[in-house]
């Protein structure tokens, strides 16, 4: 049932045309589209409540789920922030900002009820167009390519 779970993913099925855009429209691309794709699975999200429980409480199926499912979103993810920070994909800049990424997209993706009760009226703004996709963009560049190093 967790492998089964694995199968629906927040990600455009087309990565290679995706690594042919420009790395920047590449990014704002695929979160406009992860974002669209969560809020088809609130209604039944089954599977995203079965991942995170394998996640936090992981079984002896836990190393196959990271290596079917999250291990090759996350190493894509890395490839475009890498190109946009002029890093590599390893680096532990462009693993945060990786990590980041998908933290908020499944955060503002799945959790609607928490973001209301914690910031009244926040979900209103996420319907002025792309207004939620650019604020991720923006913070995941940012942590990709921190302008404020110290």
């Amino acid at each position: 049932m967790i492998l089964e779970a694995c199968k629906p993913h927040p990600f455009p099925e087309d990565q290679r045309s995706l690594l042919q855009l420009a790395p920047h429209d590449a990014l704002f691309l695929l979160v406009k589209e992860a974002l669209k794709e969560y809020e088809k699975q609130t209604a039944s999200n089954w599977h995203i409540v079965i991942i995170n429980r394998e996640c936090g409480e992981p079984s002896q199926v836990f190393e196959e789920v990271m290596d079917i499912y999250f291990k090759p979103e996350a190493d894509f993810l890395a490839r475009i922030l890498g190109k946009i920070a002029d890093q590599l994909p390893d680096s532990r800049q462009i693993r945060f900002a990786t990590i980041g990424l998908i933290g908020l997209l499944e955060t503002f993706g799945l959790y609607g009820h928490l973001i209301e009760a914690v910031a009244p009226g926040l979900p209103q703004q996420f319907k002025e167009e792309d207004w939620l996709a650019k604020q991720i963009f923006h913070l995941v560049i940012e942590a990709a390519c921190p302008s404020g190093r110290e």
